[in-house]
């Protein structure tokens, strides 16, 4: 982990190609690895990871194949007379289907860049696949003189050196990584075996900042490393420092921990001071309680109560890292209810109509889990009800426009001299995207004007911001503000009354 420009890149794909060469030859000669190298997204991946592998693994050595899957395969001679023969595999997983793919290979190890924008469930799926390339079946058995490489224990180990690397750009103090490096677990699993495990498992690293702050400015730091590669040298990051913000330049340049706002806020119109009061936003007992669910990689639930003058009050979310759905609406959720909700009516759980495509949980449909649809597993066995007590339904839409419509329609408007959204400050991560966390990526196209991705990015704001959007269409009542319109034109929907919801 360190600030932007540092050369993290650069040295974990120079990691991969030092492994490949220092992996035992088998019995032809040939050092056998196979490596995926990971992005959040494919315009990240083609545009960026691909193009900085280009600049140090040459496409005459490493011809690259861009269908059905970015592939390469680098293959020369050595001074001892073996080969080099790595297969790179080029992917983007931000979608559960795409963890799939990653789940069906036979890895040497892999390269998770960026690391701040990719689930812990990726993680956990890389570290599964990894040293499972070469095989005996690869060449790697006693054949003549020729002697396989041996564990410790002398049985056959193919593999001599696996490994999953990792950079990144600082995270928030909230995310996988701050929790593995800083608090030695995840937050789920504090306890002294977890933290054991994850010392005996991870190294964490961090970069030198390239300038030290001080009373009097920015002072160049001698030991940063990569300065003099960059064009201008320090004044690279100098030039950071003119219009950007203290978080940007906390975060970017001095790679501390810290969030900062990046491309265009999702939802503007957002007040942090109007629409997230101090203290903890109450339940109001006698009315239902909906809930929005948001199934994926990592599943989240938002809760939410509508006044009788049309307020919505989001009153708590939950989000997991590294669960599937079942086991999130088990352990995390029906607890969570249970203990809050008690005796109160839950008036509808929506979810992401998605999910009632197979791939969710133990490959069966997100909606289905939560209902009860399957109750054994694919071994056939029998497995616990989860009981929710309640029927999970697909969410109207799936429009991404019409979802955060629906969110906004409550937020531009007031009702009886209140806001008509109100943020519970407990919902840290849903509070986090309404300052920015949540927006639409800046893209990186020439001209002045400044032009944004067509939907918001998917990082680990997105989780609870699409599960509270499917709440809002369930509030809504089947009509939704169009955000681009003046909200003056709409009088009657500032007036205080029932709202027609």
């Amino acid at each position: 982990m360190g600030p932007v420009g540092n050369g993290k890149s650069v040295t974990c794909i120079n990691e991969l190609h030092r492994l490949a060469v220092l992996q035992e030859p088998n019995s032809q000669g040939i050092r056998k690895t196979r490596w995926a190298i990971i992005r959040n997204t494919y315009p990240e991946l083609s545009t960026t990871t691909l193009k900085t592998f280009k600049q140090w693994i040459p496409e005459e050595l490493c011809p690259i194949t861009m269908h059905p899957l970015i592939t390469g395969t680098l293959r020369y001679q050595l001074k001892d007379k073996t080969n080099v023969e790595a297969e790179f595999i080029f992917m983007a997983l931000d979608k559960p289907d795409d963890v799939k793919k990653l789940l069906s290979l036979e890895l040497t190890g892999a390269f998770i860049n960026e690391a701040r924008e990719i689930p812990y469930a990726v993680v956990k799926a890389c570290r599964e696949r990894i040293g499972r390339y070469p095989a005996r079946i690869d060449g790697y058995e006693d054949e003549g003189d020729y002697k396989a490489p041996r564990g410790s224990e002398g049985s056959y180990q193919p593999c001599t050196r696996k490994a999953l690397i990792m950079d990144t750009n600082p995270t928030d103090d909230d995310h996988w990584w701050y929790q593995l490096a800083e608090e030695g677990a995840l937050k789920g699993n504090q306890s002294p075996d977890a933290k054991k495990a994850v010392a005996e498992i991870f190294d964490f690293f961090r970069g030198v900042p390239p300038l030290i702050k001080t009373k009097d400015g920015y002072e160049n730091n001698p030991l940063a490393e990569n300065v003099e590669f960059l064009p201008g040298g320090y004044q690279y990051y100098r030039d950071m420092i003119a219009g950007n913000t203290e978080d940007h330049i906390n975060v970017m340049v001095l790679g501390n921990y810290g969030s900062i706002q990046e491309g265009k806020p999702v939802y503007p119109d957002y007040n942090d001071r109007v629409h997230c009061p101090d203290g903890a936003l109450s339940l109001i007992s006698d009315l239902p309680v909906g809930i929005g669910w948001d199934f994926g990689l990592t599943p989240a639930a938002v809760f939410g109560q509508l006044t009788t003058t049309g307020q919505l009050r989001i009153v708590a979310e939950l989000v997991s890292e590294d669960m599937d759905v079942r086991r999130f609406a088990r352990d995390v959720v029906k607890p969570f209810i249970q203990r809050n909700f008690s005796g109160m009516e839950i008036g509808f759980s929506l979810a992401d109509p998605a999910g009632n495509n197979r791939g969710e949980g133990e490959g069966k449909t997100g909606i289905g889990i939560l209902n009860d649809d399957f109750i054994d597993n694919d071994d056939g066995d029998i497995i616990q009800p989860l009981n929710m007590g309640f029927v999970t339904e697909g969410a109207p839409t799936n429009d991404t426009q019409k979802r955060i419509d629906a969110v906004n329609s409550f937020i531009i408007k007031m009702v009886c001299g209140e806001p008509g959204y109100l943020l519970s400050k407990r919902c840290a991560v849903l509070r986090k995207g309404k300052l920015g966390g949540y927006h639409y990526r800046r893209m990186q196209v020439a001209g002045a004007e400044a032009r944004y991705t067509l939907k918001p990015d998917k990082n680990n704001c997105s989780h609870p911001s699409d599960a509270e959007q499917y709440l809002a269409l369930g509030f809504v009542g089947g009509y939704v503000t169009d955000s681009q319109e003046d909200y003056d034109d709409y009088p009657e929907y500032r007036e205080c009354g029932p709202m027609g919801y």
